[in-house]
């Protein structure tokens, strides 16, 4: 006995047609003798996961648009027994252009039509059955269409996995794969959430965050705009969502579009408010000491979940990382590109980086050219952008598009923390007396270290265990004329670095210290975890703060927002330093922070100073 789970297609469809198009090879009688059995019925899905729901009886009963089955059959139908070297696939699209599943299933999107996406899929070191497409797929997030052992859709063309280089006619659906939204026409479509969801979300938080009560957002496609129904009293009535549909284990099923009238602001005006707010630091490239690297959008923030866009000299560069935002890009990049048009020309280098908390495994291609030409780039794959007049190279990813986790090497929401701690220098040095000596702890590219010998450190010491950011400090260094006897580079541990530091040393003082670790990282035999070991570090690096020193703490794991202000006065008393004053050190004004949502703030830091 095989158990079938698909998903009914985005119309209504009676429970006789149903089981008509599932089982196109069995009649009248056989149908209504696995109805009597109780062999059709509906399913609870999570993520993977498909539980049996209501048994379906009555064969005139009509399906909701995107209702998962289940259905229990002698045998499943097979999919294609021979292998082949090349497979044509309709199924879900999924956020990525190309890449490889685990087994070798190497995918190209050729074209998309209404949320369903044609693939070119091979094998990477061969021929591959149809079953091995399928499964690779569906573990994605992608089911075929009409596969009806992993959750496709059961349209009426049937499985859409076909060997060779063509499609047949007719294989597109003529019917909606997914249920309709507000957007394409239900006024009704809405996503069910448990009470205690409701009253966050009456709060203020822009998240639903999975629980036994949550609706399947499954049905819908990426992105889709849906009423919150809510159980219980205290719930926004009014409040629209756009679902996470499409993403195996993600726990956020939606996020918050709209709230009252604001459901009449469409994606351009969330975008225009968005640049407005940063007309300040838009203006600031023609400045020579100015900036040309800034974020100008950061998602839910500026009432765009899920997507962020950057400026990064030349080019834009957007950062997808939810699928809900997947709909909002094209419009988002249109009007972004109409506003900078003055400041970044008529056609600027724009970048899509899709990076997901949870992607599928597999070497997915995050990375993508979507408008203008491609940028000028040098040997490395790098350019170099501006921040208060200085130099710094970053790496947009066009080069390694498959990065797991693409960065650019230049944290932008520390921009100001960089100007705080080089003013502290400046300060000093333009006192008359030395400029003093720093510690840049976990250096990264040394964007720190540059912000301080450009401010008049007499040295700076960087400390990091990756060689390939401390050959990329040295050439912001050299960009900026400041490699020289200054500045000392280490590749080691930074716990290891202080460990080895002696507090009764006065040799081994700092009159500043960066703080700013990695949330987790592997470094050799030894795991770092921000949450257990930042605590431990912070009261070792106190200890060699010179008087009157200073140190910045940042701290970037999920559990920084709880944190709360004593906090860093506790690890003082740990420490047993005087304190002098303490500061929150805030990211900039582009990396605003919305109220009730600690999850989108992406540090916390402040600067210690050493009485």
């Amino acid at each position: 006995m095989a158990v079938l789970r698909f998903r009914t297609p985005g119309l209504p469809l009676p429970v006789e047609a149903l089981l008509a198009r599932v089982l196109p090879a069995a009649d009248a009688r056989e149908r209504a003798r696995l109805l009597g059995a109780g062999a059709l019925g509906t399913a609870r899905v999570s993520g993977t996961d498909w539980r049996p729901g209501d048994v379906l009886r009555d064969p005139a009963r009509r399906l909701a648009p995107g209702t998962p089955c289940r259905l229990a059959v002698a045998h499943a139908p097979a999919l294609e027994a021979a292998l082949s070297d090349v497979w044509q696939v309709l199924a879900p699209g999924l956020p990525w252009r190309a890449g490889e599943l685990p087994g070798g299933v190497g995918f190209v999107r050729v074209e998309e039509r209404a949320g369903i996406a044609r693939y070119r899929v091979e094998g990477g070191s061969g021929p591959l059955s149809g079953a091995a497409v399928a499964e690779a797929l569906a573990a994605a997030g992608a089911p075929p269409l009409g596969d009806l052992e992993r959750g496709g859709v059961a349209i009426e063309a049937g499985l859409q996995v076909h060997p060779g280089e063509k499609l047949p006619p007719g294989a597109w659906p003529a019917e909606p794969v997914f249920a309709p939204d507000l957007e394409t026409g239900d006024p009704r479509a809405g996503l069910a959430v448990s009470a205690a969801t409701g009253k966050a979300l009456a709060r203020g938080h822009p998240w639903v965050v999975r629980d036994p009560e949550t609706g399947d957002v499954d049905r819908f496609r990426p992105g889709a705009l849906v009423r919150v129904r809510a159980s219980g009293a205290g719930a926004d009535r009014e409040l629209r969502v756009r679902v996470e549909s499409g993403s195996p284990g993600e726990p956020v099923a939606a996020r918050v579009w709209a709230r009252g009238d604001a459901r009449r602001e469409s994606v351009e005006d969330r975008v225009v408010a968005a640049l407005g707010r940063r007309a300040a630091l838009r203006r600031s490239p023609s400045d020579p000491h100015g900036s040309d690297a800034f974020r100008l959008i950061h998602g839910e923030a500026d009432g765009l979940p899920g997507l962020a866009l950057d400026r990064l000299g030349p080019l834009l560069r957007a950062l997808v990382s939810a699928r809900c935002a997947e709909p909002l890009v094209e419009r988002a990049l249109d009007c972004a590109r109409a506003v900078l048009r003055d400041e970044l020309g008529t056609d600027p280098p724009t970048l899509v980086v899709t990076r997901l908390r949870r992607p599928p495994r597999g070497r997915l291609e995050g990375v993508r050219l979507a408008r203008g030409p491609a940028p000028a780039l040098d040997a490395r794959g790098g350019l170099f952008v501006r921040e208060r007049g200085l130099r710094f190279a970053v790496d947009p990813g066009l080069l390694t598009p498959e990065r797991p986790r693409p960065g650019t090497g230049l944290f932008l929401d520390q921009r100001e923390n960089r100007a705080r701690v080089a003013a502290r220098v400046a300060w000093r040095a333009g006192r008359g007396g030395p400029g003093g000596r720093y510690l840049n702890l976990f250096a990264h590219t040394g964007a720190f270290s540059v912000a301080l010998l450009a401010a008049g450190a007499s040295e700076v010491v960087s400390v990091d265990l990756s060689a390939a950011y401390l050959r990329w400090l040295e050439r912001n260094l050299e960009a900026n004329g400041l490699a020289g006897e200054g500045h000392r580079a280490v590749r080691s541990d930074g716990r290891r670095h202080l460990e080895g530091l002696d507090p009764a040393d006065p040799a081994a003082r700092f009159d500043g210290i960066v703080l700013d670790p990695p949330t987790a990282a592997a470094a050799g035999r030894r795991f770092w975890s921000v949450r257990g070991e930042l605590e431990t570090l912070a009261v070792r690096a106190l200890a060699q703060l010179a008087p009157g020193g200073w140190l910045l703490l940042s701290r970037n794991d999920r559990r920084a927002a709880k944190v709360g202000e004593a906090w860093p006065e506790e690890l003082t008393r740990r420490a047993r330093v005087p304190l002098a004053r303490i500061e929150p050190a805030p990211p900039g004004p582009d990396f605003p922070r919305r109220r009730g949502f600690p999850e989108g703030e992406p540090f916390r830091a402040w600067l210690l100073s050493r009485a």
